[in-house]
């Protein structure tokens, strides 16, 4: 079902910006403060709930103040 498959990417993407978001010591307010992100969306995306754009990723890596590529290269279990 594609429901059920895309709902533990957005899961496990999720999960991966939250852990990287924790390991700075940044809360969603500080994130948010960092780039055009509500902390309604991050708390959204980090968890699972909502589907979102290549431009928002743009806007977490920013926020991460990384390089949206060092985002990208996380090694997936549903890319394997």
């Amino acid at each position: 079902m594609k429901e059920e498959r895309d709902l533990s990417r957005l899961i496990e993407i999720g999960g991966f910006l939250k852990k990287l978001r924790k390991e700075q010591k940044l809360s969603m307010d500080q994130l948010a403060a960092r780039c055009d992100l509500t902390k309604s969306n991050i708390s959204n995306i980090e968890n699972g709930k909502k589907d979102f754009n290549f431009t928002t990723f743009l806007e977490y890596a920013k926020g991460l103040r990384l390089h949206p590529k060092q985002l990208l290269d996380a090694d997936f279990s549903f890319l394997k």
